[in-house]
């Protein structure tokens, strides 16, 4: 037995997240960022992929953070856009672009989603993964149709529901208290039961300050529908001049011309394009009275800093209008349409309101957030055992496979057992062992002959911080993603008691249809029999105290599998990343090679004690 010294040190593992943003107005940016920040101070490098205004605000908010990537994406179509017919018009065709959108991104997603430790969106439908855990940030459960298309609210929001259901959690950004709750019910649906989801609370990237409230009005102009904005913003101007005291104007767009509001300016009167960072903290904290759109993000802002404030939904957002309506009608807001601002009177109505106390802040919603998703990102402890017969040929290429994988260094092992063997198998083994790639994680043990010994040295030998072992031939390549493909699955159905299972296995090489074919069906046959081929893997514990019969020298992992089901639930993982030999296959034929293992399988037990296996090489 010979173990590679500890005094190499590991390779480093870099936690990855992709954050996906939608661009249909920038709140959806600013109550994710301060996730983002959070998941930056714990040391994940981070791909943002975003479009349009919301991607410049962000590679501004985050312009110092090396560890950050930007990556545009098309979002969706701005719904609910035009009047009278043409609404309804655009809506049709901005649902069909928005459903071909959401395909899209998913299967970008696809052949990413390997590279991350998790995925997060707010807004994005496409961005999950079977393989990644992945969490969507929203608070719009129900959607409100407008007028005219009221009676099928249930059926977008069966639909809204469905596809939410397709990521590990959906975070909710309020509270689950009646009343006292600020999205009413948009985000508090009788269907939520059909999906993981959690109340976390407000989430603000701009915490208040505590300094003095010299701002006497403070106007932030986003919404994403850029349609008459410009009059909107320009009609605001013109009744701000004739306020007392001191006002500020946040437009909200980065590429907004401050030539355009020129003539505005006054002494008392400031206008910023677009406020990030330090500069909308510092605003918001040091305004009296806030004049907003309703987006839900700004109304959170306001109830992080305590503010009063006027809301005035954009045209045909059906969402704005109806928060605006509600918070109205609890007293916490004043709601005002965008064609009669009449400033004064409403500004005045703002002053007799009630601020909205939240049950909690951003610092605990934050943490409640963090702590869901923490149970989803554990590594389990990793063991792979490869037992190793004659194969200087093919193991070379399997342990660089093992050693390629995408995983903590740290929370797996690698255990080559060489039994018996009268080729080179033993000295290529121990000459990748100590390769400094190999430092650490790869062990070579030997044992008698046999396949059987060789697994339960193996067994013998793992970290007592194993949490699964998995078996795998010495032909059997793993892809880089493998771990992180059993670890999320496993994270996943944690509770369902599982105790041993196996993979789908592709045929190497895998370029003849027909191999492929007959992998298939022998996946359907491990499937439904429970058994398995070139792979197995169970719970460290339950195999330690199973073990395997050191006279059987096939079928082996049938018996394995039969006793670990004793004490817990078999699992299949349909992933892509395993691929073994087809040279029993070549040798004896599909068919042949098939009929035997069935009879082999079938076989009573005193017959297969002893009896020799016939090794292809």
């Amino acid at each position: 037995m010979r173990a590679v010294p500890d005094s190499h040190p590991l390779p480093r593992y870099a936690p990855r997240a992709l954050f996906a943003i939608s661009s249909l107005g920038l709140g959806h940016a600013t109550r994710t960022l301060v996730v983002i920040r959070e998941y930056l101070r714990r040391g994940y490098a981070i791909t943002v992929v975003s479009a349009g205004n919301t991607l410049s605000f962000l590679r501004l908010e985050l312009a110092g953070e090396s560890v950050v990537e930007f990556e545009e994406m098309p979002d969706y179509p701005p719904l609910e856009r035009g009047t009278g017919w043409r609404l309804y018009g655009y809506l049709a065709i901005d649902l069909l672009e928005t459903w071909r959108l959401i395909a899209r991104e998913h299967r970008k997603v696809g052949a990413m989603a390997g590279e991350y430790d998790f995925i997060f969106s707010d807004g994005r439908y496409g961005f999950h993964s079977r393989w990644t855990p992945s969490f969507i940030l929203s608070h719009q459960i129900a959607f409100l149709p407008p007028k005219g298309l009221r009676e099928v609210s249930w059926l977008t929001e069966h639909i809204n529901v469905a596809a939410l259901r397709k990521f590990d959690c959906l975070f909710i950004p309020d509270y689950p208290y009646p009343r006292a709750n600020l999205a009413g019910n948009l985000a508090h649906s009788h269907n939520l039961h059909r999906c993981p989801h959690g109340h976390i609370g407000v989430l603000s990237s701009y915490p208040a300050l505590g300094l003095a409230q010299d701002i006497d009005y403070l106007f932030v102009i986003s919404g994403y529908l850029l349609e008459h904005k410009d009059s909107f913003v320009r009609t605001l101007l013109e009744q701000a001049v004739r306020l007392p005291g001191r006002k500020v104007f946040i437009l909200g767009n980065a590429d907004t011309d401050p030539a355009l509001y020129e003539s505005f300016r006054r002494g008392d009167l400031e206008i910023h394009p677009v406020a990030s960072g330090a500069l909308r903290q510092e605003l918001f904290s040091r305004a009296r009275c806030i004049v907003s759109r309703a987006g839900y993000t700004t109304i959170m802002d306001l109830v992080e800093h305590g503010k009063r404030a006027l809301l005035i939904p954009t045209p045909n957002q059906t969402e704005q209008e109806y928060l605006a309506y509600y918070l109205d009608s609890l007293g916490h807001f004043v709601q005002r349409d965008q064609g009669e601002p009449r400033l004064v009177a409403a500004l005045e109505d703002c002053a007799r309101t009630r601020p909205f106390e939240p049950p909690w802040r951003t610092g605990e919603s934050l943490r409640r957030l963090t702590e869901r998703i923490e149970p989803f990102l554990h590594k389990n402890f990793m063991s792979i055992v490869v037992p190793a017969h004659n194969e200087e040929k093919e193991l070379a290429s399997t342990l660089r496979a093992l050693l390629e994988q995408r995983y903590p260094a740290d929370r797996m092992e690698i255990i080559v057992v060489e039994n018996g063997s009268t080729d080179a198998t033993a000295q290529l083994a121990r000459s990748i062992a100590n390769e400094p790639a190999a430092a650490g994680r790869l062990r070579v043990l030997q044992s008698e002959r046999g396949v059987s010994r060789a697994k339960n040295a193996g067994l013998r030998a793992v970290s007592p911080h194993s949490d699964w072992v998995v078996f795998c031939d010495a032909d059997t390549r793993l892809g880089p993603h493998f771990l992180h493909h059993l670890n999320t699955w496993l994270n996943r159905h944690g509770e369902e008691g599982l105790s041993v299972g196996t993979t789908a296995v592709r045929p190497q090489p895998a370029h003849r249809l027909y191999a492929r074919a007959w992998f298939l069906l022998y996946d359907g046959i491990h499937r439904l029999t429970r058994s398995s081929y070139a792979i197995q893997i169970a719970r460290t514990p339950i195999a330690r105290g199973v073990g395997f019969r050191e006279r059987l020298q096939f079928a082996e992992d049938l018996e394995f599998i039969h006793e670990c089901r004793r004490y817990g639930r078999f699992f299949f993982l349909p992933t892509d990343q395993v691929g073994t030999s087809t040279r029993r296959f070549e040798a004896r034929g599909y068919l042949r090679q098939g009929l035997r293992w069935m009879i082999e399988a079938l076989m009573p037990l005193r017959l297969k004690l002893e009896r020799a296996y016939d090794v292809v090489r």
